[in-house]
């Protein structure tokens, strides 16, 4: 029981640390994909400076989830654990693809606003006739 909560308390270190646990330090290489990789690495900090406490929730959420399952024998935690890599992802996600997600949730309520004020002058006018009718008609 011992060498399981080590076990699990090390996967969860793994997991809120990610691949910097294993590997301190990569070198550079020459190849272009290397240069590719420094230059998408140099910006997702950057990106990420305002979404990290999702990562450190998400990772918290995962070791809780982690010990819950040890502690329950798998009775419970995994709800914890699927949220917790949900919210890392969901970090990740942002980061990166921003600018793809926002221009059509622009896009998306701009058509919605003008669809709503459509209706809005439709049945305002709408009224406005029947009223006109009505006075007409006494």
């Amino acid at each position: 029981m011992g060498k399981l909560k080590w076990f699990t308390i090390l996967l969860g270190l793994f997991f809120l640390f990610g691949c910097s646990a294993l590997f301190p330090s990569m070198p550079t290489s020459a190849n272009p994909l290397g240069r590719a990789m420094e230059a998408v690495g140099s910006h997702t900090p950057n990106a990420t400076n305002e979404l990290s406490m999702l990562s450190w929730v998400g990772g918290l959420a995962t070791i809780v989830g982690i010990a819950a399952l040890v502690i329950t024998r798998g009775g419970m935690g995994m709800k914890a654990i699927v949220i917790g890599v949900c919210l890392i992802t969901l970090n990740f996600v942002i980061a990166n693809y921003l600018s793809w997600i926002l221009i059509p949730a622009l896009i998306g309520t701009g058509c919605i606003s003008l669809a709503w004020a459509y209706v809005t002058v439709r049945d305002v006018l709408k009224i406005g006739k029947e009223i006109e009718k009505q006075e007409n008609g006494k």
